[in-house]
Formats: structure tokens, C-alpha cells, sequence
């Protein structure tokens, strides 16, 4: 039993520790809840099926972080306690990487912004990559209800009209880029192309 729950641990540690480290946006706090996430399993580990492991695991997650913000609100109410995306807005190149930190700025507000169950589904879905039955495990819902809620949350990130302004923006740079180095090519090759002649 031990190999096998050391096995359990190994696999799905760093899973537990990025959806809590995602949601509560500090590694002692994940940390935490990871740790309790585990206990959690070793104390129950008789009872969980463990074909469905891994969205057990992500359900005592959620229950765990929803927890550890209700106990910790009152006494740091200042702080953010979601979704954070470090990752999600992408690799850029060195001439929009500030667009690209005030976007990811915004669309961590966006995430943050966003009420449970949307919040929780798009950082299963979208950030950790988690399938539709697993989230539905995890959250007890069924898989009609998580997409639906995944479509709504999705539409309110678009609805946000700052994200979006950035968003086009960013877009509209990147076009004017490509066009500019499309041109330089042409213009290159036009250079060569008169040399041979």
C-alpha cells in the first residue's frame, strides 16, 4: 500500500500543487494545501477508487483551496486569492514583450474577477489541460454542465473590454510586424534578384 500511494504521490503531486498554486497565487499556501490534499488521500485511501484517482485528487483540491480562502479572507482581505496565469498569454518576442505583460496583467484580473465554478474550470481546462470528465469528477458536475460553464466563463473573459482592447491591439502589432518583415523580404529578394542581372 505504501509503494503504491508514494506511486499516487509522485504522479499527481505536481497537478494538485498547480491548480492550488494557480487559485491561490502563493507556493507556501499551495504548498499547504498539497500537503493536506495528500493527508487527505493516506487517510482515505481505502475507500477511493482508484481508476478515478486523479479527479478525486482534484476535487479534495478544490474543496481544499475554497477552504483555505474562506480562512484566510477575513484576515488578509487585501490580497488576490484566484487564478493566476503566469503562462497563458503566451511566448513574444523582445518588441511586444511589455503588451504582453500588461495583457497577462489584465487577463489574470479577468480570471480573478470571475466566480466559482467558471474560475475553477477554466484553470482545470484551459491552464492545467485537464479533460472534460476529469473536471466533472472533480467538481461533481455533469460533463454538459462543465462545458457550458467553461463556454460562459470563456465568453466573459471576451466580454471583458479591456482584455479585449489589449488583446487587438497586440493583435494589430503583430500584423504590422509580419507585413513590415514581409516586406523587407521582398525588398531583399528584389535586391538579389537585380544583382544577378
Amino acid at each position: 500500500m505504501l509503494a503504491q500511494y508514494r506511486q499516487a504521490t509522485e504522479q499527481h503531486r505536481q497537478r494538485v500543487y498547480s491548480f492550488a498554486y494557480y487559485s491561490l497565487r502563493a507556493k507556501e499556501d499551495a504548498e499547504d494545501v498539497t500537503q493536506e490534499v495528500f493527508i487527505k488521500l493516506w487517510q482515505h485511501w481505502q475507500k477511493v477508487g482508484h481508476g478515478k484517482l486523479g479527479a478525486w485528487l482534484m476535487r479534495v483540491a478544490h474543496n481544499a483551496v475554497i477552504d483555505h480562502v474562506r480562512k484566510q479572507r477575513p484576515a488578509q482581505a487585501n490580497l488576490d486569492y484566484y487564478a493566476d496565469v503566469d503562462d497563458q498569454a503566451g511566448r513574444s518576442d523582445q518588441g511586444t514583450e511589455i503588451d504582453q505583460q500588461i495583457f497577462k496583467d489584465q487577463l489574470q484580473l479577468a480570471i480573478k474577477s470571475l466566480d466559482d465554478p467558471f474560475r475553477s474550470i477554466i484553470v482545470m481546462r484551459d491552464v492545467q489541460g485537464l479533460s472534460y470528465a476529469d473536471i466533472q469528477v472533480s467538481l461533481g458536475m455533469s460533463e454538459s454542465q462543465v462545458k457550458v460553464y467553461l463556454h460562459r466563463g470563456r465568453r466573459k473573459l471576451r466580454a471583458n473590454t479591456r482584455l479585449r482592447q489589449l488583446f487587438d491591439e497586440n493583435l494589430a502589432q503583430k500584423s504590422r510586424v509580419n507585413q513590415s518583415d514581409a516586406g523587407s523580404d521582398q525588398r531583399s529578394a528584389y535586391a538579389k534578384g537585380n544583382q544577378h542581372a
